[in-house]
């Protein structure tokens, strides 16, 4: 089963991220073209969870990239650590934040010599790896997961590790994602998660989005 949700998307020139926090409201896209705005949107938690976390500031760092007018590539590569470190700072418990940044510092520093519009290019084209390789990961972990889901299962899942969570198909429950396509989930307990209830905001969204029969704890 792939999930139809999409908490982070790329069009070649923007970047757009589903507003989390006018979930389940409001379904509201939003477009970003700044790498500052892309900062502000993970402290605001506009984009949460990790991995998702990590893409976006992935594409902050290609955005800061288009951004910026050096002319040469070292001048480029000073414009993007001021990004990088703007951007570390947003969620400094998020691991695949500083895994993602320190990925896009490498393929910075490794086309210093290069025209600037090729590392331009070259950035966008990781981040458009790293949202890929995210969703990939997720897919595969949801169906190895599955085959340790008995039939007829009743699962409690906490918070939301979802598709929002992601590039768009979860970890935990990308496996109750799964195992639901295979017919073996009977009913998904999601607690509410307080204080900010990712539970009863987010994964209930998701599961009545992807026809998971679910029941809230609150």
């Amino acid at each position: 089963m792939t999930s139809v949700i999409t908490p982070v998307r790329w069009t070649g020139e923007r970047l757009v991220l589903l507003d989390q926090t006018l979930l389940p409201g409001r379904e509201l896209e939003r477009e970003y073209t700044r790498w500052e705005d892309v900062a502000e949107a993970i402290r605001a938690l506009v984009v949460r969870g990790a991995p998702a976390i990590g893409v976006a500031a992935a594409f902050g760092v290609a955005l800061a990239a288009r951004q910026s007018a050096a002319p040469t590539g070292e001048a480029l590569l000073a414009d993007l650590e001021t990004a990088i470190k703007g951007l570390a700072a947003t969620r400094p418990t998020a691991v695949n934040l500083f895994w993602a940044l320190e990925r896009m510092r490498g393929v910075a520093a490794g086309l210093r010599q290069r025209p600037v519009a090729e590392a331009r290019a070259r950035l966008a084209a990781e981040a458009e790896a790293i949202l890929a390789e995210d969703l990939a990961a997720n897919k595969a972990l949801g169906d190895h997961g599955a085959h340790l889901v008995p039939s007829n299962a009743r699962i409690l899942t906490h918070c939301n590790a979802g598709a929002l969570a992601t590039a768009g198909y979860g970890t935990a429950l990308g496996i109750v994602r799964s195992a639901h396509a295979q017919g073996k989930v009977a009913l998904l307990w999601v607690d509410e998660t307080r204080p900010v209830m990712q539970g009863s905001r987010l994964t209930a969204w998701e599961c009545v989005r992807d026809g998971i029969p679910h029941r809230l704890i609150a």
